[in-house]
């Protein structure tokens, strides 16, 4: 029997995690549904795994139509991604993931199309981020790759938008995805960028930039028939997931405040009234995302949950365990007094130690990640309850960094939210290493499916999503930091380690 209340879906696209989540009208988590559908490998690339995906989220949509009344859909994915569409909207050639290392020629022959990388960062608040995560130098890849595929295209839509598309038959485009690391949106212009007209995809990329709370369309007739939802249903034209998780706390959080997203990415998010880049963040993984209500907010990134998983995996193998241990204050106190135990970034070169490989030390003695994986490695690494504090000391350590870089200054608020909100020693050292900051953990169980269905709220009640303002509530839970004599200098040698 269906439920006679309406309800919002947001259909949740991470790397590897998707989710179907459904909501009330009071923005109340209502249902969910959950798959894991990663990357397709392709021989040197990775493919988007866009057909499953859809496959996925039309069934959900299904089981979930059966029980609940769906009034709007909203769609809110990973940046970067594009689809390629032929003269018949069918899919014109491979989907790359941004995971595919392009090679050298392709990094070289793309930084000479484009200019120098620094102006780029400063203009298109994009910077020379590994592989194809810049949405232009994807573009640019399959048209070496795949010239006569490309040459069908007709039309470039964004990840969103073309999820969007297969609910709707209709195409659009959204203001946070194209402001988001693609190099495709001049900073200093609001306006395209060159590199759009030097790609020669003006007329392939839907030039009208829709808010994230416009409706793209509604559900086509085969749409409507296979999930049994109604056809008048609505689907609103998507957003982009770290804009998705900053909308509630633009909405209702007044003062200056940072927020720091955790899960395989940690992306840190300050709001800033302008693009200003400092001299020392040119050349890093710093850049700007354009939020969905015109203004900007400063983003450092690095792959947090994936390796931690990878070290937990390592550790698991060799205790035959993967809890997390309880705090043990006078342990932590012995790894900061010694200062002779590291786990230094980073096992992807993604964040901010672009120049540091991953690596363990103890002492003078450096063992390389390959040597830790064939056997080798420090005699800490037997100890499990220490293994892990350094694995989490190390985590926090690299989000005071990526801190650092989007702009924290004393005293401005903390938010965490995602996956190591759950980690108490992490949260906790966050807070040690900003004493003179509120650290805050926010009661949003999902800030970016949350964010994207107030947004699909919005949709259907024809209203700004600041107009929902009263209908949520941000409850926050303040952070303790520890009393730890030895953390700066013990970050201070960190800092050194890493740089040789």
């Amino acid at each position: 029997m269906q439920d006679a209340s309406t309800h919002i879906a947001v259909i949740d696209i991470g790397r590897t995690n998707k989710k179907l989540l459904l909501y009330d009208l009071k923005l109340n988590p209502v249902d969910g549904a959950y798959a894991t559908i990663a990357d397709i490998p392709h021989g040197n690339e990775n493919h988007e795994p866009i057909d499953a995906t859809a496959a996925w989220f039309l069934n959900a949509l299904a089981d979930m139509a059966a029980s609940h009344r769906i009034a709007n859909i909203t769609i809110t994915t990973y940046g970067g991604a594009f689809v390629c569409l032929d003269e018949q909207g069918r899919v014109a050639l491979p989907p790359l993931s941004g995971s595919t290392d392009p090679g050298e020629d392709v990094q070289a022959s793309f930084d000479a199309l484009i200019g120098d990388p620094r102006r780029i960062q400063r203009r298109m608040a994009t910077p020379r981020m590994p592989f194809l995560s810049v949405m232009a130098r994807g573009i640019h890849y399959v048209k070496e790759r795949y010239p006569e595929l490309f040459a069908r295209t007709r039309t470039l839509i964004n990840l969103p938008q073309y999820y969007g598309y297969l609910l709707t038959g209709q195409t659009g485009n959204e203001r946070t995805y194209m402001g988001t690391h693609t190099a495709l949106w001049d900073f200093e212009r609001m306006d395209w960028s060159e590199v759009r007209e030097r790609l020669g995809v003006e007329a392939l990329i839907p030039p009208t930039l829709s808010r994230a709370w416009e409706v793209l369309g509604t559900l086509t007739p085969q749409v409507a028939r296979k999930t049994g939802l109604a056809p008048e249903v609505r689907v609103t034209m998507g957003i982009h997931d770290s804009n998705a998780a900053m909308v509630p706390f633009l909405i209702k959080q007044p003062e200056d405040f940072m927020l720091v997203s955790t899960g395989s990415m940690c992306v840190v998010m300050h709001p800033e009234p302008g693009v200003r880049f400092r001299e020392e963040d040119l050349g890093e993984m710093v850049y700007y995302n354009l939020n969905a209500f015109d203004g900007v907010f400063k983003t450092a990134l690095f792959v947090a949950g994936l390796e931690f998983d990878i070290y937990m995996g390592l550790l698991g193998g060799r205790h035959d365990r993967q809890d997390p241990p309880d705090i043990d204050p006078e342990l932590l106190a012995d790894i900061l007094g010694r200062r002779e135990e590291f786990i230094l970034p980073a096992i992807v070169p993604f964040g901010m130690y672009l120049n540091s490989p991953a690596r363990l030390v103890e002492g003078d003695q450096v063992y390389p990640l390959g040597d830790v994986f064939s056997g080798k490695g420090p005699r800490f690494l037997d100890d499990y309850e220490r293994s892990c504090a350094l694995l989490t000391l190390s985590m926090a350590l690299h989000t005071r960094k990526a801190m650092e870089r989007a702009g924290h200054a004393p005293g401005m608020p903390v938010i965490i939210e995602g996956g190591f909100s759950h980690n108490a020693l992490y949260t906790r050292l966050i807070a040690s290493l900003a004493p003179e900051s509120p650290v805050m953990l926010t009661g949003l169980k999902e800030a970016s499916a949350f964010g994207a269905a107030l947004l699909g709220l919005a949709a259907h009640e024809g209203v700004s999503p600041h107009r929902l303002a009263e209908r949520f509530t941000l409850t926050t839970t303040r952070v303790p930091p520890f009393e730890l004599p030895n953390l700066r200098a013990y970050v201070e040698t960190f800092e050194r380690r890493t740089q040789g």
